[in-house]
C-alpha cells in the first residue's frame, strides 16, 4: 500500500503463484462516503489504518476483518470492515477496494522472492535463540575419542562416556574446539560427525613448548547429529 500525492495505490500478491493484482490513482473520494467518513480524518489516517488491518494478526483483534471476494475477469475486492477507536468515540465502518490483475515480469518475480527471503530471515531472527553449550575434558578413552564432561538439555547432549556431543536441534551450528598440548607433543586432531571424517589438524610446539591448537567447522543439521572429537599421537617430523 503506498500513498503519494494525495493517491491511494494497492498492490497484492499470492505469495506461492507471484500473480499479482493492482488499483492504483485512487483519491480519497473513491473509497469514502458519507456511510464510512470518520469525522476529522485526513488521507493519511485512513491509509494509516488500512495498512495495520493488513499487516494484522486477524485470529488476535476484533478490530480489524479483512476478505477478498472474485469479480469476473480475474479481479478481487478487497473489503476491509474496520472498528476505529479514537479517544472516547468508536467508529465501525467498511471500505470496499476493486483490483484487477496485472502481468508480472522476470524483475518483479526475482525482487518478490528476496523479499520472501528476507522474510524468513527476519522470521529467524526473532524466533527462538541460539543455542550454546561449553565443554571440557582431560581424558580420553583407549580409541583416542575424548570423553568430554556430561551435559543434557533439549538441545545437546553430551553423557560423559563415549565422547560424542549429540545436537538435537536443527540449524547451522560453528563448532569449535581447542586442545592444550603438552610441551613436546606431536599430536593430531580429528574432527568427526556421525562417524565421518570432517577435519584434521596437527598440533604444534615452538622451542620445546606446547600450545594450543583449534579446529572450527560449519555444521548444518537436519537429523540426528553426533561430534566425536579424537586426538591422536602423530609421526615427528
Amino acid at each position: 500500500m503506498e500513498l503519494k500525492s494525495a493517491k491511494l495505490s494497492i498492490r497484492l500478491e499470492d505469495r506461492k503463484t507471484k500473480k499479482q493484482w493492482f488499483k492504483g490513482g485512487m483519491v480519497i473520494t473513491d473509497y469514502v462516503s458519507a456511510a464510512n467518513a470518520i469525522p476529522t480524518a485526513h488521507v493519511a489516517d485512513y491509509v494509516k489504518c488500512f495498512q495495520e488491518a493488513l499487516d494484522s494478526d486477524i485470529a488476535e483483534t476484533n478490530d480489524a476483518k479483512r476478505s477478498l471476494v472474485a469479480l469476473a475477469l480475474g479481479s478481487f475486492r478487497l473489503e476491509l470492515d474496520l472498528t476505529i477507536h479514537v479517544f472516547r468515540s468508536t467508529w465501525k465502518a467498511k471500505y470496499t477496494f476493486d483490483i484487477d490483475p496485472v502481468s508480472v515480469n522476470q524483475i518483479d518475480l526475482l525482487e518478490s522472492n528476496l523479499r520472501d527471503q528476507q522474510d524468513e530471515i527476519e522470521k529467524l531472527k526473532i524466533g527462538e535463540n541460539p543455542s550454546y553449550i561449553k565443554l571440557t575434558t582431560t581424558t580420553k578413552q583407549s580409541n583416542s575419542i575424548l570423553c568430554w564432561n556430561h551435559a543434557h538439555s533439549t538441545e545437546f547432549e553430551s553423557n560423559g562416556l563415549d565422547g560424542a556431543i549429540k545436537i538435537r536441534r536443527k540449524g547451522v551450528y560453528i563448532i569449535r574446539a581447542i586442545v592444550n598440548a603438552v610441551s613436546g607433543a606431536n599430536l593430531r586432531i580429528q574432527l568427526m560427525k556421525n562417524k565421518s571424517f570432517i577435519q584434521a589438524v596437527t598440533t604444534g610446539y615452538y622451542s620445546g613448548l606446547g600450545g594450543s591448537t583449534g579446529v572450527k567447522v560449519f555444521v548444518t543439521k537436519n537429523l540426528s547429529t553426533s561430534l566425536p572429537l579424537s586426538v591422536l599421537n602423530a609421526p615427528l617430523h
